[in-house]
């Protein structure tokens, strides 16, 4: 496992982003771990995230003209991955995100965009936190048809929960297929469990062996 990975992992854990517990998902499932994003809310953490999303992009090969980070939670993963690209690893990237409803005032009226102008010819990756069913990346994407219609090149999250969707399929390759681009995620729960299952972080072990029971039954259910 690359270093950036182990690192992400505790930097999950000492933000408190990643958690274990019980907590019921918008899906409602119960799940006993939980990862909240709206935990990096100061400059370090969020420039901290953003280096991890760089270094993932990086990893993937992906070369966008545009980050897009969805409304709401996305907008700061865009912001943050854009600007850590310039002053860490020299690399101008363009960021853009929505707003929920048409501004209806100013030089930019009857758009939902805000950031780099989209076009056919852009090519654009769009950041998220975790996907569960995908349906705020299908709604991203209309919106993205509707204003420019760039050329959606791939999606990154933070991670994979490596679940299956209500029906049955696995949540992930349902999109990658359904819209024919490929989904990376900084870290896997496979990578997660390795990094953490039996490890102590800062003296504590976070998934000691009754946790990982509670996560395999969990998974034994909805896991891929």
């Amino acid at each position: 496992m690359q270093q950036y990975k182990i690192d992400f992992v505790h930097f999950l854990v000492r933000a408190k982003a990643l958690t274990f517990g019980s907590f019921v998902l918008k899906s409602g499932r119960t799940a006993p771990y939980f990862l909240n994003a709206g935990c990096f809310y100061t400059g370090e953490l969020l420039h901290e995230l953003g280096r991890y999303y760089a270094q993932a992009l990086l990893s993937s090969g992906l070369e966008p003209d545009t980050i897009f980070g969805p409304a709401y939670k996305g907008i700061p993963l865009a912001v943050a991955t854009s600007s850590v690209l310039y002053s860490d690893f020299q690399k101008n990237v363009n960021y853009s995100f929505n707003r929920k409803e048409e501004k209806d005032h100013g030089a930019d009226a009857k758009t939902v965009m805000v950031g780099a102008p989209l076009t056919p010819e852009t090519k654009l990756l769009l950041l998220d936190d975790v996907i569960t069913a995908g349906t705020a990346v299908r709604e991203s994407v209309e919106v993205l048809k509707k204003y420019g219609n760039p050329q959606l090149i791939g999606i990154l999250i933070a991670l994979n929960r490596m679940e299956k969707t209500n029906e049955g399929e696995n949540a992930l390759e349902q999109i990658e297929k359904t819209l024919g681009i490929p989904v990376y995620a900084i870290v896997t729960l496979d990578e997660v469990i390795e990094v953490l299952y039996n490890k102590p972080v800062d003296g504590e072990v976070l998934i000691d062996e009754a946790r990982m029971e509670e996560i395999r039954a969990y998974r034994a259910q909805y896991g891929v």
